[in-house]
């Protein structure tokens, strides 16, 4: 049986699948969390995007990808699976109404194709479009300084190390003042908000840093 992409009824998306299988990790266990946004840009390209109730957030963009309608993906575990990125090949996802064609490019044999069926969500997506409107909007697009310490939980925030360090060697991390830890990859295509618990005062170095510095 062919399932080269063109055999799809009808494509709506076609993108790095390794992006589907990491803001994945992020959606929540209950509606209208549980979803991955899939939303072709104007000026080309797809973006990725999911949150876990607003208290930590993955938004991604494969500047690549190309699609022509925005779809709410409820990510199974044999599409997570399938979808994840090797370090000795690349792939690709080609969506349509009801099936995903997953092709794995390999650089010394041949390509593999995997049909797979996908469920799309009802529900509307997380307004997280809007929420990093308002993000820039209050601090700007190159946040310079910050004048509060955010309070953020571990587990979130370990999280996200976990899950970016399976693609990148390294992380970029900075802050929007009193608000959202910002993990970033180091090329920029994947951005993860982590929510703090509290805005605080930064706190002084302890004391006996001081005396360790004698």
């Amino acid at each position: 049986m062919d399932l080269s992409p063109c055999k799809l009824q009808h494509t709506m998306l076609t993108l790095d699948s390794a992006l589907i299988a990491i803001v994945a990790e992020f959606t929540g266990p209950y509606a209208p969390y549980q979803g991955v946004a899939l939303t072709p840009c104007s000026g080309g390209g797809v973006f990725v995007s999911a949150t876990d109730s607003g208290k930590i957030a993955c938004m991604a963009y494969d500047r690549k990808g190309r699609g022509d309608e925005s779809i709410y993906l409820l990510p199974s575990t044999e599409l997570v699976r399938s979808c994840k990125g090797l370090k000795t090949a690349e792939r690709e996802i080609t969506i349509g109404d009801q099936t995903a064609l997953i092709t794995t490019f390999r650089k010394s044999a041949a390509n593999e194709v995997k049909e797979i069926p996908i469920t799309k969500s009802q529900t509307t997506p997380p307004p997280l479009a809007k929420i990093m409107r308002h993000c820039i909007d209050t601090w700007g697009a190159t946040p310079v300084a910050s004048n509060t310490a955010g309070r953020y939980a571990t587990d979130y925030v370990e999280k996200a190390i976990k899950v970016l360090s399976t693609r990148e060697k390294s992380l970029v991390f900075s802050a929007f003042d009193g608000g959202p830890l910002r993990i970033q990859s180091d090329c920029g295509d994947i951005v993860v908000l982590v929510m703090p618990q509290t805005a605080e005062p930064i706190p002084p170095l302890p004391s006996w840093l001081e005396l360790f510095a004698q």
